[in-house]
C-alpha cells in the first residue's frame, strides 16, 4: 500500500500529465472551425469594425453569451491570427490560470501546505465536461477565468482590510470588475453578486466588510447592466429566444444530477451515506417513477443504441422513462447533501459563499428553454473544485474515478474532432 504522501503526488502528477496531453492534441488539432467555434468568430470582426458600441451589442449573432469571447480574442490576434489551433489554445492555457488561481484560492481557504493546495486545484481536470470548453474556442473559459480571479482578489480584498483599509478596498475594485468581465462572458455569473451577500455573516469586520462586499458586487452589476438594458434581457436580442417560454425543470435536474457526477468523481465523502438517506432515495424513485410514466413524460436514454442490442424492445420502450427518475433522485440527493452541508459549515460565510454561488449557477439551467448542455455545468467547475475542497480524500478509488473522469473527457473532446 502505498504512503499517503506518495498516492497525493502521484494524483496530482496524473492531473498534470492529463493537462499535458488536453495542451498536445490541442496543439495537434488543425481543423478548421467546427460544433460552435464558427459562430462566435464573426462577431470578433464585428467589435473589431464597431467597437464596444450599441450596434455592435445590438448585432452579436448565433451567440447567447457576452462579448467577453469578443474582447479576449480581438486583443489575442495579433497572436493567433483567429486560426486554429491558436483560438483554441487560448482557452488551454486559460485553463493553467485557473488552476493556480484554484490553488491559490485553496491555499487561503484551507491552509495547508503547497501538496495540499495544488491537490484540490488540479482535480479540475477529472470533470468530464471541461475538457471540451478547454480543448475548443467556446465561450465558457474566459469567463471562468475570471470569475475565478474575482474570488481570489476577494479573499485578498478581505484580508488586507484589516490591515491596510486602501489595499483592501482597491483589491474590491478590480475582483468587482473582474466578476463584471465574467458576467459580460457568460450571464449566469450574475448569481455570484447576490451569494456575496453570505460573506458578511459570521463575521468581524464591521464597515470595512461591509464597503468590501458592497463594492464588489456594485462594480459587478456596473459593469454588465448597461449591456442588458440595451439588450434589454441577459442575452443579445437575436438570441433571447433561447430563453422564452418560461422555466424547463428537466434542464435544472439534469444541471443537478451532472453537478452530482462531478461531486462523485472528486469528493465522494461530499454526499451523506446512512440506512434513512437510502431507504429515503428508494421511496423518492418509487415516488417519481409512475409519476414521470403516467404524467412528466421525461425520457433519457444513454446507450440506447447499443442497449438495444441486448435487451427486448418491450424494455427498451419503457427504458427512457425508467432512468429520468433516477436523474431525478440523484439530482435531490446531490441538493439535500448540499443543504446538509451548508447547516454543517453555517458559521463559514466563504464556503456558504461558494456554496450558494455553486447552487445558483446549476439552477440557472432552469431557465434555459431550447436544450440542455453540460457546458452549463462545466462553467461551475472552479465553484466546485473551491467546494468540495474539504471533502477530497486522497485513496487509491481518488485515482481510478480522476482517471475515469478524465479518460470520458478526452472522448467527449475527441468526438468533436472524429479522432483526427
Amino acid at each position: 500500500m502505498q504512503h499517503p504522501r506518495s498516492q497525493e503526488r502521484f494524483l496530482i502528477l496524473t492531473g498534470i500529465a492529463g493537462y499535458i496531453l488536453l495542451f498536445v492534441i490541442t496543439l495537434l488539432h488543425p481543423q478548421p472551425p467546427l460544433f460552435d467555434e464558427p459562430l462566435f468568430i464573426p462577431n470578433v470582426y464585428l467589435f473589431e469594425q464597431h467597437g464596444l458600441s450599441r450596434t455592435f451589442l445590438l448585432n452579436i449573432d448565433n451567440q447567447a453569451p457576452g462579448p467577453l469571447y469578443q474582447f479576449v480574442h480581438y486583443a489575442l490576434k495579433p497572436i493567433t491570427h483567429m486560426q486554429t489551433p491558436g483560438i483554441r489554445l487560448v482557452n488551454t492555457i486559460m485553463l493553467l490560470l485557473i488552476i493556480l488561481l484554484l490553488a491559490a484560492i485553496i491555499s487561503r481557504m484551507q491552509k495547508h501546505g503547497k501538496q495540499h493546495t495544488w491537490l484540490p486545484a488540479i482535480h479540475i481536470m477529472a470533470i468530464p465536461m471541461v475538457w471540451q470548453v478547454s480543448g475548443m474556442a467556446l465561450t465558457e473559459i474566459p469567463p471562468m477565468l475570471f470569475a475565478s480571479l474575482s474570488i481570489w482578489l476577494l479573499l485578498l480584498a478581505i484580508e488586507q482590510a484589516a490591515k491596510h483599509h486602501w489595499a483592501g478596498l482597491l483589491f474590491a475594485v478590480i475582483a468587482g470588475l473582474c466578476l463584471g468581465l465574467a458576467i459580460l462572458g457568460r450571464s449566469p455569473f450574475v448569481v455570484m453578486a447576490p451569494a456575496a451577500l453570505l460573506l458578511l455573516l459570521h463575521t468581524a469586520g464591521g464597515k470595512m466588510k461591509w464597503a468590501i462586499v458592497t463594492i464588489y458586487i456594485g462594480l459587478a452589476l456596473a459593469c454588465c447592466i448597461p449591456v442588458f438594458l440595451i439588450w434589454e434581457g441577459l442575452m443579445p436580442p437575436k438570441q433571447a429566444i433561447i430563453s422564452q417560454g418560461g422555466l424547463v425543470p428537466w434542464h435544472g435536474i439534469l444541471a443537478f444530477a451532472y453537478g452530482a457526477l462531478i461531486a462523485v468523481i472528486i469528493a465522494p465523502s461530499w454526499f451523506i451515506y446512512n440506512k434513512w438517506v437510502l431507504i429515503s432515495l428508494v421511496v423518492i424513485y418509487a415516488i417519481l417513477l409512475p409519476a414521470n410514466y403516467f404524467w412528466l413524460h421525461y425520457e433519457y436514454a444513454p446507450l440506447n443504441e447499443a442497449l438495444k442490442k441486448i435487451f427486448p424492445a418491450a424494455f427498451m420502450q419503457l427504458y427512457p422513462y425508467l432512468i429520468s427518475p433516477v436523474l431525478a433522485t440523484i439530482a435531490v440527493y446531490f441538493l439535500y447533501c448540499a443543504c446538509w452541508q451548508g447547516m454543517e459549515r453555517r458559521t463559514e460565510p466563504f464556503f456558504l459563499f461558494i456554496l450558494c454561488s455553486t447552487l445558483l449557477m446549476l439552477a440557472t439551467s432552469f431557465k434555459v428553454t431550447h436544450l440542455f448542455s453540460s457546458r452549463y455545468v462545466a462553467q461551475a467547475a472552479p465553484l466546485f473544485i473551491i467546494l468540495l475542497a474539504p471533502f477530497i480524500r486522497v485513496s487509491y478509488g481518488q485515482w481510478i474515478r480522476f482517471t475515469a473522469g478524465m479518460i470520458i473527457g478526452l472522448l467527449s473532446l475527441e468526438t468533436y474532432f472524429q479522432f483526427h
